[in-house]
C-alpha cells in the first residue's frame, strides 16, 4: 500500500508522525525477510552443475551466475538461474543452450553469451556476475561468499548508502576540478579535458543510480527491468513506496532525467562523437542540482538511521 497523498513530499517535507509509520512498515519489513536457505543451496548446486558441463563439453573459459541468484536475498521459488559464459564457440552455443534448458526440473536456466552482450546489459551483467571456476564444487562456499557480500539489515544498508554517496560526491569533485581546468587550459589539452569531463559526467550519475538500485532492492523488493529500466528506477525515487517516503522530489528526479539520457548516449557512442557542448551543458547542471540531491539524500540517510529512537 502506497501513500499517494506524499507522492510530492520527501522526508523533509513529512511530519514526525508520518515518518514513525513508514520506519514502522520498513521494520517489519526487515524482519519478515526470510532467506529460504535450502532453496538457496539447491539452486546453487544447480548452477554449479551447470557450469561443469560448459567448461567440460563446451569449451567455455569462464562461468558466472547474475541477477537474482547472485543477489541472494530477492532469489525466491520461481525465479530463473541467470547464467553467463565466455569463450562458448558460436557454432556451440545453440547447442548448450539447449542443454540447459532441459538440466533441471526445478529452476529454468537462462544461459548467455557475454560475447553477444551489449550495452548497458553487458555492464549490469559484469556488475552482478559471480564467477564458478572451472573445477569448483562447493557450492556452500559460494553461498558464504554471497552472505557476506548481500546479507541485508538495516545497519548494512545504510552503511553501503553511505558508502554510495561518498562515491558520489567523489565523482562531483573530480568533475568540479576538470571543469576548472578547462577553463585555463591550452586549446591543444582542451579534448583532453573534455573526455575527462565526460567520464566524471557518466560516473556521477552511474554512482547515483548505484544507490537507486540497492533501495529499490533492499527497500521497496522491487527493482524495473525492461528496456526502459534506467528510467524507471529513477521515477521510482520519486514516489512513496510501502516503506519509505520518496526519496528525490519531483524537480529533482526530472533535472536527473535531463544527465541519464547523457548517460545513454556516452554507453554507446564513442568519444570522438560526443556532443562536447550539451555534455558541458550537463556538467554544469550538475554543480547546479547536487546541493538538492545531496539534501535529498542525507535526508533519507538520516531517517533510515533514527530507527525507533524517536518512538
Amino acid at each position: 500500500m502506497h501513500h499517494p497523498a506524499d507522492t510530492h513530499r520527501t522526508a523533509k517535507e513529512l511530519s514526525p508522525e508520518e515518518l514513525k509509520a513508514y520506519r514502522r512498515q520498513l521494520d517489519q519489513q526487515f524482519q519478515n525477510r526470510k532467506v529460504d536457505e535450502a532453496l538457496l543451496q539447491r539452486a546453487w548446486h544447480t548452477a554449479h552443475r551447470v557450469a561443469a558441463l560448459l567448461y567440460k563439453d563446451f569449451g567455455a573459459t569462464q562461468v558466472a551466475v547474475f541477477g537474482s541468484l547472485a543477489g541472494q536475498d530477492w532469489f525466491s521459488k520461481g525465479s530463473d538461474i541467470d547464467i553467463v559464459a565466455w569463450g562458448i564457440p558460436s557454432d556451440m552455443y545453440l547447442l548448450a543452450v539447449a542443454e540447459t534448458i532441459g538440466f533441471s526440473r526445478e529452476f529454468k536456466i537462462d544461459l548467455i553469451n557475454f560475447e553477444n552482450c551489449k550495452g548497458l546489459f553487458r555492464e549490469r551483467v559484469q556488475n552482478q556476475a559471480v564467477p564458478i571456476q572451472n573445477g569448483e564444487t562447493n557450492c556452500q562456499a559460494t553461498l558464504m561468499k554471497i552472505k557476506e557480500i548481500d546479507s541485508v539489515n538495516q545497519e548494512e544498508l545504510i552503511q553501503r548508502l553511505s558508502d554510495g554517496y561518498t562515491k558520489v560526491e567523489g565523482a562531483v569533485g573530480l568533475l568540479r576540478e576538470a571543469l576548472q581546468n578547462i577553463e585555463d587550459a591550452p586549446a591543444r589539452y582542451r579534448r583532453s579535458i573534455e573526455l575527462e569531463i565526460a567520464r566524471y559526467l557518466y560516473d556521477f550519475y552511474k554512482q547515483l543510480e548505484n544507490i537507486f538500485e540497492r533501495i529499490a532492492r533492499e527497500v521497496d523488493e522491487a527493482l524495473p527491468i525492461g528496456a526502459e529500466w534506467h528510467k524507471a528506477l529513477l521515477e521510482q525515487m520519486a514516489e512513496p513506496r510501502m516503506a519509505r517516503p520518496p526519496v528525490l522530489s519531483q524537480e529533482t528526479c526530472s533535472e536527473l532525467q535531463k544527465l541519464l539520457a547523457f548517460r545513454h548516449v556516452f554507453t554507446y557512442i564513442y568519444g570522438a562523437e560526443l556532443d562536447y557542448e550539451r555534455m558541458l551543458e550537463n556538467a554544469e547542471r550538475v554543480n547546479e542540482i547536487f546541493p538538492n540531491v545531496s539534501e535529498e539524500l542525507d535526508v533519507f540517510i538520516t531517517w533510515l538511521k533514527k530507527q525507533e529512537s524517536d518512538e
